[in-house]
């Protein structure tokens, strides 16, 4: 009920927003003679990913005549605020895109997606198609509400050439990392470029981080939002090993933005920097040759190693849709294995649709990269899609005043704590 009242009152504050959707929205498409019309909203207005679904959708009309599909797509925080206001609601899209983790749960709980496990059950090929780790997120307490278009992990990026050069192995434990990051400082380079500006990215330390500290009860027991507190020791002990890394990067790194800190890794700046999978198409200037390595091992940490930072995103069909049918087809057709195979080749980042990254025409590094979630333990939830955004930006905001010295572990977990109990209270 708590989420379905967030709902509701964002309704009040963004009307405006949320009047192109209503335009054209399902509940006002209107089938013209034999064609249906649906809608399908996403959250990629640019390139490349907006002409791929442009084509995808023209493709698809071709195929099915009976159907025209309205699209519309805006940016990230945009969608978010959006589609949490139209979904549900007689105007929600049939089909629209979904993360993992809070963000799909929060709309499984206001009501506004469909139950896909009747449709998959009957189309036991479609469920099959993909990765198993990968099909489970799209899922809440073993209920499938979406299909993953992509999966998507977080690595340790790495300067082979300067390895090689400086006679460093790959770490695969915390001692062995602070040893490599030691010897690059010592030679007079900063080991790690960083962008903390984007506070997401501290998410995705500090997730890892967690993982690997806590005991995985205890790290899946605080994500629920109503009885998560946060008091564990290992949450303070995986700050301060995020202050220990922080003295190995750039001095400025809360007020540079991952974009740009990419950019100088790219250009050789300095020779690590933790990126998504999905970033291996930005890369066409390095000049150097480069490998990964996931998060090393954390001494005394009680979480799997194993594991694999990062999460599958995909889409949902509306429960209010008047057309399941159509939106069904439509779905299916997104993330069939062919345009899996284009999706990797076209756009770069990695379908989540068994042998489709390994029939792609693409560079062996990405081939690699898929591989890599594959053969992962398990997959470790973004932190900002694992706990409610209350906790979140709480977490996010007093880790970046950390790293900028004005805050301490302790500190920044007694804010967080704060944030879940106001959580547990509204729960």
């Amino acid at each position: 009920m708590r989420t379905r009242a967030r709902i509701a009152a964002a309704a009040v504050g963004i009307t405006a927003l949320v009047l192109p959707m209503a335009a054209c929205a399902s509940g006002n498409a209107e089938a013209s003679g034999d064609t249906v019309e649906i809608d399908f909203f996403h959250r990629w207005p640019n390139e490349p990913k907006n002409a791929y679904f442009a084509e995808l959708v023209e493709e698809f009309e071709a195929e099915n005549p009976d159907i025209k599909v309205n699209v519309e797509s805006v940016l990230n925080d945009a969608y978010k605020d959006k589609v949490k206001v139209v979904a549900g609601s007689d105007n929600a899209p049939d089909v629209m895109f979904s993360w993992s983790g809070s963000f799909l749960n929060e709309l499984v709980e206001g009501g506004a997606v469909m139950d896909l496990g009747p449709w998959l059950d009957e189309n036991t090929e479609v469920r099959d198609s993909f990765f198993e780790s990968q099909l489970e997120p799209m899922s809440i307490d073993g209920v499938q509400y979406g299909l993953p278009l992509g999966m998507h992990s977080k690595l340790f990026f790495y300067n082979a050439d300067l390895f090689n050069e400086l006679g460093l192995e790959v770490p695969t434990t915390w001692d062995e990392f602070l040893d490599v990051l030691g010897e690059i400082k010592h030679a007079g380079m900063t080991p790690i470029e960083y962008g903390a500006a984007d506070q997401w990215t501290i998410a995705h330390y500090v997730g890892t981080l967690n993982q690997r500290v806590l005991d995985p009860a205890v790290f899946q027991a605080d994500q629920d939002p109503a009885a998560g507190e946060f008091t564990d020791p290992g949450y303070v002990d995986a700050l301060e090993r995020f202050q220990e890394l922080s003295a190995y990067m750039n001095e400025d790194m809360t007020a540079v933005t991952h974009e740009v800190a990419r950019n100088a890794w790219i250009a050789g700046e300095a020779p690590i920097m933790y990126m998504q999978s999905a970033e291996v198409g930005y890369f066409g200037d390095a000049q150097f040759e480069y490998g990964t390595f996931n998060f090393p091992s954390v001494d005394g940490g009680k979480g799997d190693a194993g594991q694999l930072t990062g999460a599958p995103e995909g889409f949902v069909i509306s429960e209010t849709t008047q057309h399941p049918e159509e939106a069904q087809r439509f779905l299916e057709f997104v993330v069939n294995k062919q345009n899996g195979i284009r999706y990797t080749e076209d756009t770069g980042e990695l379908s989540a649709v068994q042998g489709a990254v390994e029939e792609a025409d693409v560079a062996p590094i990405t081939k690699e990269l898929a591989q890599g979630i594959v053969d992962a333990t398990a997959m470790t939830t973004w932190l900002d899609n694992a706990y409610d955004p209350q906790i979140v930006q709480a977490y996010l905001t007093e880790t970046q005043l950390m790293l900028n010295g004005q805050q301490t572990p302790e500190g920044v977990m007694k804010a967080v704590q704060d944030a879940a109990a106001r959580v547990r209270a509204e729960s």
